[in-house]
């Protein structure tokens, strides 16, 4: 199994973009933070959560499971507007696996011919069945990674961190 390495390079990417260039826009978004960032002309968008749910309990959600859809990017780095359309359709399709009964996304990375979302998971097995679920056929180009076992969801902790 792939440990959570992707997202920690992407993270760390997205400190050393944020760091070196002022934002291009930071703004609050229904719970979650959004930052867009550019680095040597490529755009970084990160997006993640503001904090955990009052009534959620990482440890009872231990597991990190990355989803990575990687796309043609444009000269920017970012998907085009149908591969846009098909991630939010996507997004659309899995929202039921949101919450007490599968899991929580807390982070999504998207740039460099990349779109990264990083959940937390009680069980990776019962997560796998409802996104199968959820994606009769499986149409989508998604390739699930389960990483270490965070039981105080650090990788998450320590970007919300940052862009607080």
């Amino acid at each position: 199994m792939k440990r959570i390495a992707v997202a920690l390079i992407v993270a760390t990417t997205a400190l050393a973009i944020r760091a070196a260039v002022p934002a291009i826009s930071s703004q609050s978004n229904n719970g979650w933070v959004v930052i867009t960032s550019k680095q040597h002309d490529k755009l970084l968008l990160l997006k993640v959560r503001k904090e955990i749910p009052a009534d959620v309990h990482p440890a009872s959600y231990p597991t990190a499971i990355e989803m990575h859809w990687k796309y043609a990017p444009d000269a920017n780095g970012m998907p085009a507007e149908k591969v846009v359309g098909q991630i939010a359709k996507f997004e659309a399709a899995i929202g039921p696996i949101e919450g007490d009964r599968v899991g929580y996304l807390t982070m999504i990375v998207t740039g460099t011919g990349e779109r990264t979302w990083l959940w937390y998971t009680a069980d990776p097995k019962a997560f796998a069945r409802e996104l199968n679920r959820l994606l009769p056929g499986h149409p989508y180009p998604i390739a699930l990674n389960v990483g270490a076992k965070e039981a105080d969801w650090q990788t998450y902790r320590a970007m919300r961190t940052k862009v607080h």
